[in-house]
Protein backbone atom coordinates (compact mmCIF):
# COMPACT_ATOMS: atom_id res chain seq x y z
CA UNK A 1 0.00 0.00 0.00
CA UNK A 2 1.10 3.67 -0.88
CA UNK A 3 1.85 5.97 1.49
CA UNK A 4 0.44 10.10 0.77
CA UNK A 5 2.26 12.77 3.24
CA UNK A 6 1.28 16.09 3.96
CA UNK A 7 3.42 19.05 3.30
CA UNK A 8 3.62 19.20 6.78
CA UNK A 9 4.58 15.27 7.33
CA UNK A 10 6.90 16.04 5.14
CA UNK A 11 8.71 19.05 6.38
CA UNK A 12 9.18 17.22 10.11
CA UNK A 13 10.30 14.24 8.94
CA UNK A 14 12.71 15.36 6.39
CA UNK A 15 13.94 18.09 8.85
CA UNK A 16 13.08 21.20 6.20
CA UNK A 17 11.54 24.29 6.71
CA UNK A 18 8.05 23.92 6.09
CA UNK A 19 7.78 27.29 3.91
CA UNK A 20 11.02 26.07 1.60
CA UNK A 21 9.49 22.30 1.25
CA UNK A 22 6.80 24.75 -0.08
CA UNK A 23 8.71 26.22 -2.11
CA UNK A 24 10.91 23.50 -3.46
CA UNK A 25 7.71 21.65 -4.25
CA UNK A 26 6.27 24.39 -6.59
CA UNK A 27 9.40 24.15 -8.24
CA UNK A 28 9.43 20.56 -8.96
CA UNK A 29 6.62 19.26 -9.08
CA UNK A 30 3.28 19.84 -11.81
CA UNK A 31 0.61 21.81 -9.96
CA UNK A 32 -1.87 19.60 -8.45
CA UNK A 33 -4.98 19.18 -10.37
CA UNK A 34 -6.66 19.34 -6.57
CA UNK A 35 -5.38 22.33 -5.19
CA UNK A 36 -7.42 24.77 -7.01
CA UNK A 37 -11.18 22.71 -6.75
CA UNK A 38 -11.31 23.06 -2.93
CA UNK A 39 -10.63 25.85 -0.62
CA UNK A 40 -8.25 24.50 2.61
CA UNK A 41 -7.11 21.72 0.29
CA UNK A 42 -3.84 20.15 1.56
CA UNK A 43 -1.53 18.58 -1.29
CA UNK A 44 -0.66 15.01 -0.84
CA UNK A 45 2.82 13.04 -2.13
CA UNK A 46 3.10 10.19 -2.96
CA UNK A 47 6.63 8.55 -2.32
CA UNK A 48 8.02 9.34 -5.42
CA UNK A 49 7.05 12.77 -5.88
CA UNK A 50 8.07 13.72 -2.19
CA UNK A 51 11.64 12.25 -3.39
CA UNK A 52 11.63 14.42 -6.39
CA UNK A 53 11.18 17.22 -4.29
CA UNK A 54 13.80 16.42 -1.69
CA UNK A 55 16.04 15.53 -4.54
CA UNK A 56 15.56 18.72 -5.88
CA UNK A 57 16.00 20.80 -2.83
CA UNK A 58 19.30 19.33 -1.94
CA UNK A 59 20.86 19.79 -4.94
CA UNK A 60 20.04 23.95 -4.51
CA UNK A 61 20.76 23.56 -0.87
CA UNK A 62 23.70 21.03 -0.71
CA UNK A 63 25.21 21.46 -4.50
CA UNK A 64 24.50 24.99 -5.02
CA UNK A 65 22.96 24.59 -8.41
CA UNK A 66 20.33 27.88 -9.72
CA UNK A 67 16.36 26.09 -9.46
CA UNK A 68 16.61 26.00 -13.34
CA UNK A 69 19.94 23.69 -13.05
CA UNK A 70 18.26 21.41 -10.52
CA UNK A 71 15.33 21.22 -12.36
CA UNK A 72 17.41 20.33 -15.65
CA UNK A 73 19.13 17.82 -13.67
CA UNK A 74 16.47 16.34 -12.35
CA UNK A 75 14.65 16.00 -15.78
CA UNK A 76 17.92 14.46 -17.74
CA UNK A 77 18.48 11.75 -15.11
CA UNK A 78 14.28 10.64 -14.86
CA UNK A 79 15.10 8.01 -16.91
CA UNK A 80 18.02 6.21 -15.64
CA UNK A 81 16.65 6.68 -12.01
CA UNK A 82 13.69 4.82 -12.70
CA UNK A 83 15.97 2.33 -14.95
CA UNK A 84 18.26 1.87 -11.58
CA UNK A 85 15.29 1.14 -8.99
CA UNK A 86 15.17 4.61 -7.61
CA UNK A 87 11.25 4.86 -7.82
CA UNK A 88 9.16 3.44 -5.69
CA UNK A 89 7.69 0.29 -6.32
CA UNK A 90 4.50 -0.70 -4.90
CA UNK A 91 5.08 -4.45 -5.03
CA UNK A 92 7.79 -5.45 -4.27
CA UNK A 93 8.84 -8.12 -7.34
CA UNK A 94 11.69 -6.75 -8.52
CA UNK A 95 13.43 -7.83 -5.31
CA UNK A 96 11.53 -11.46 -4.24
CA UNK A 97 12.72 -13.40 -6.76
CA UNK A 98 14.36 -11.43 -9.78
CA UNK A 99 17.90 -11.21 -9.41
CA UNK A 100 19.79 -8.37 -11.04
CA UNK A 101 21.61 -8.45 -14.53
CA UNK A 102 24.76 -7.28 -15.78
CA UNK A 103 26.10 -4.59 -14.16
CA UNK A 104 23.17 -4.40 -11.57
CA UNK A 105 23.86 -7.77 -10.29
CA UNK A 106 27.60 -6.33 -8.54
CA UNK A 107 26.94 -2.63 -7.73
CA UNK A 108 26.69 -1.95 -4.36
CA UNK A 109 25.41 1.89 -4.84
CA UNK A 110 25.76 4.46 -7.06
CA UNK A 111 27.49 8.38 -7.33
CA UNK A 112 26.57 10.44 -9.92
CA UNK A 113 29.37 12.78 -11.34
CA UNK A 114 27.55 16.05 -12.68
CA UNK A 115 29.56 18.57 -15.20
CA UNK A 116 28.20 21.49 -16.67
CA UNK A 117 29.10 24.68 -18.57
CA UNK A 118 27.40 27.09 -21.16
CA UNK A 119 27.72 25.82 -24.80
CA UNK A 120 27.96 27.39 -27.96
CA UNK A 121 24.21 28.92 -27.92
CA UNK A 122 24.06 29.90 -24.64
CA UNK A 123 22.65 26.68 -23.06
CA UNK A 124 23.55 25.72 -20.04
CA UNK A 125 23.99 21.75 -20.51
CA UNK A 126 25.35 18.95 -18.28
CA UNK A 127 27.26 15.86 -18.70
CA UNK A 128 26.73 13.16 -16.34
CA UNK A 129 29.17 9.86 -15.47
CA UNK A 130 27.87 7.07 -13.23
CA UNK A 131 30.04 5.81 -11.24
CA UNK A 132 28.72 2.29 -10.03
CA UNK A 133 30.67 1.31 -6.64
CA UNK A 134 31.49 -2.62 -6.37
CA UNK A 135 33.80 -2.54 -3.25
CA UNK A 136 35.24 -0.30 -1.15
CA UNK A 137 37.91 -1.73 1.57
CA UNK A 138 40.78 -1.18 3.37
CA UNK A 139 44.42 -2.67 2.22
CA UNK A 140 47.44 -1.90 3.71
CA UNK A 141 49.87 0.05 1.41
CA UNK A 142 53.66 -0.07 2.65
CA UNK A 143 52.95 0.15 6.16
CA UNK A 144 49.78 2.81 5.62
CA UNK A 145 46.22 1.93 5.57
CA UNK A 146 44.31 3.20 2.17
CA UNK A 147 41.00 2.26 0.73
CA UNK A 148 41.28 0.32 -2.43
CA UNK A 149 37.98 0.83 -4.46
CA UNK A 150 36.65 -0.90 -7.44
CA UNK A 151 33.84 0.56 -9.83
CA UNK A 152 32.23 1.06 -13.09
CA UNK A 153 32.39 4.29 -14.92
CA UNK A 154 29.92 4.93 -17.17
CA UNK A 155 28.77 8.44 -19.02
CA UNK A 156 25.21 8.80 -19.34
CA UNK A 157 23.04 12.16 -21.33
CA UNK A 158 26.20 13.03 -23.29
CA UNK A 159 24.91 13.88 -26.92
CA UNK A 160 27.39 12.79 -30.06
CA UNK A 161 27.46 16.61 -30.90
CA UNK A 162 28.64 17.96 -27.56
CA UNK A 163 32.17 17.87 -27.48
CA UNK A 164 33.45 16.95 -24.19
CA UNK A 165 35.97 19.52 -24.34
CA UNK A 166 33.29 22.57 -24.22
CA UNK A 167 34.82 24.78 -21.21
CA UNK A 168 33.35 22.83 -18.38
CA UNK A 169 33.27 24.93 -14.95
CA UNK A 170 31.27 22.87 -13.08
CA UNK A 171 32.08 19.30 -11.80
CA UNK A 172 29.95 17.93 -8.80
CA UNK A 173 29.60 15.09 -6.76
CA UNK A 174 25.89 13.62 -6.20
CA UNK A 175 25.73 10.50 -3.67
CA UNK A 176 22.50 9.18 -5.19
CA UNK A 177 22.13 5.67 -3.38
CA UNK A 178 23.12 7.58 -0.37
CA UNK A 179 20.81 10.44 -0.75
CA UNK A 180 17.71 7.91 -1.46
CA UNK A 181 18.83 5.53 1.46
CA UNK A 182 18.65 8.94 3.83
CA UNK A 183 15.44 9.63 2.59
CA UNK A 184 13.86 6.01 2.60
CA UNK A 185 14.59 5.75 6.57
CA UNK A 186 13.88 9.46 7.41
CA UNK A 187 10.42 8.73 5.92
CA UNK A 188 10.60 5.05 7.64
CA UNK A 189 9.64 3.57 4.06
CA UNK A 190 9.78 -0.48 3.60
CA UNK A 191 13.67 -0.61 1.51
CA UNK A 192 12.11 -3.56 -0.05
CA UNK A 193 9.99 -1.39 -2.31
CA UNK A 194 13.69 0.37 -3.56
CA UNK A 195 15.49 -1.84 -5.98
CA UNK A 196 18.48 1.07 -5.64
CA UNK A 197 18.58 0.53 -1.71
CA UNK A 198 18.17 -3.61 -1.80
CA UNK A 199 20.01 -5.05 0.77
CA UNK A 200 21.49 -7.04 -1.00
CA UNK A 201 23.24 -4.10 -2.18
CA UNK A 202 24.51 -2.38 0.86
CA UNK A 203 27.83 -1.73 1.07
Amino acid sequence: MIKFFTSRALSQRLEINLAKWKRWSREFLPPDPLGGMQSGYARQYNPDQAFTVYLGGLLVADLKFTIPEAKQIIQDLQGWLAEKGFYFNASGKILTGTPGTGEDEIVKKYILLIEGGKSKDGRFDFIYTVRGIISNEPVDYNGFEIMKELYTQTPIGLRPETPSTMGMTIVKTLKITDILNDFANLMDLDRMHYPAISPQTSL
